[in-house]
């Protein structure tokens, strides 16, 4: 199985942060340009935990004024990468590479995606995983689908009934110019602009959300002769003034990913697992942050993973009960939810280890709270315990 990089658990974190744990581990972003695309920012992330983990993770994982005058503990930790057993892994956990074509391609995101951002059938690929327990090869026939607007020689859908998930091509080069990248991923279609942090240097000064994204495509779209910038492959927010946009899209297989909009005009972003850096000019840029300054609207920061805590109080048939009142300020504030456990990432996480009822635990999930208090897109739960007005995963 694929493990879980720190970097993707961990998510967007602040670059000051990284750059500096770059330094610590001592690699030299000019040797070995593409490698340092590739891995610097996973060296990174363990170098975080190893030299900044306490500090991080309570601003990666920080939420609105609401939760800060309800709570008194919040959470500082993350689950273990632990390995499942073979019948309790998805599907995009069991077959991280597939072929088709002739290509290899590897899984980009391990959440399914929506059935209604398929296109045509494109024909069925061999897909192949080993269980590491016992050492057996397992094959298996993937349909493969067109994601709309994206081109297969980027990224294409394969599954089953079960579900499709987002691949991407192994051998890839970066686009030379911006309307490259525009058409060979349907930007237009599949990226929109809303949630954005204002940042000068690695200070994040505000957030917002715009209110209609048209016009920023609109002036992006004018760009496409724009060149790539190859002189680095990362983006120095150091001494720049710029926008943070969080870029989510299912089609392209991102989960709050960053788009990187500068005053000295460079569009930059992540969301293709490599750097891509274009020069689009000072006054394409312009236009825009004079546009979402006009029309945005305040916004609570956006933690990467939305996580609900307290100690578990029932296991019942395809559910369970959280009650958070442990960590409330005022008691009286509390509240218990109700989380479904269908999906089998949630069951592995009570069949598989030793959770009980009594214990405090930590949930992650996607989505929405109903007024009843009730969560449907929960993907992960694990126990940890109050430590010093934090709660703590145990080694």
């Amino acid at each position: 199985m694929r493990k879980r990089k720190i970097s993707e658990i961990i998510g967007n974190i602040n670059q000051k942060y990284v750059d500096e744990a770059a330094a610590y581990t001592g690699i030299e972003k000019h040797d070995r340009p593409y490698a340092w695309k590739k891995w610097s920012g996973l060296a990174a992330s363990f170098a975080l935990l190893m030299i900044a983990g306490a500090a991080i993770l309570p601003a990666v994982l920080k939420g609105s004024e609401a939760d800060s005058a309800k709570y008194k503990y919040h959470i500082s930790g993350a689950e273990g990468d632990m390995e499942w057993p073979w019948e309790y892994k998805t599907d995009s956990e069991k077959y991280q590479t597939i072929e088709f074509n002739g290509n290899a391609y590897s899984i980009k995101n391990l959440n399914s995606i929506d059935t209604e951002l398929l296109g045509d059938i494109l024909g069925t690929c061999k897909a192949e995983g080993i269980d590491p327990y016992t050492g057996k090869k397992y094959t298996e026939t993937f349909e493969v689908r067109k994601i709309n607007g994206v081109s297969e020689e980027r990224l294409v859908a394969a599954g089953n009934d079960n579900g499709f998930y987002v691949y991407r091509l192994n051998e890839e080069t970066t686009p030379a110019t911006f309307g490259e990248v525009i058409e060979l991923y349907g930007l237009t279609q599949n990226l929109k602009f809303n949630h954005y942090a204002v940042c000068e240097g690695y200070d994040e000064k505000g957030y917002f959300t715009v209110n209609d994204d048209a016009y920023i495509w609109q002036i992006l779209s004018e760009c496409r002769d724009a060149r790539l910038y190859s002189e680095t492959d990362v983006f120095d927010g150091s001494n720049r003034n710029y926008l943070t946009f969080t870029a989510t899209s299912d089609a392209l297989g991102v989960y709050k990913g960053a788009v990187y909009i500068s005053e000295d005009g460079y569009f930059a972003t992540n969301i293709f697992d490599y750097s891509y850096i274009y020069f689009i000019g000072e006054e394409a840029v312009g236009k825009i942050i004079n546009y979402v300054k006009n029309n945005s609207a305040k916004a609570a920061f956006e933690p990467y993973e939305l996580t609900i805590a307290g100690t578990l109080t029932e296991i019942g048939d395809g559910y369970v009960l959280i009650d958070d009142r442990v960590l409330c300020t005022n008691e009286e504030d509390g509240a218990v939810y109700k989380i479904y456990t269908g999906d089998i990432r949630m069951r592995r996480c009570i069949e598989c280890t030793d959770m009980k009822v009594g214990d405090t635990v930590a949930v992650k999930y996607r989505g929405n709270i109903s007024d009843g208090n009730e969560i449907g897109s929960a993907y992960s739960m694990y126990k940890g315990t109050l430590v010093d007005g934090g709660l703590a995963v145990p080694e």
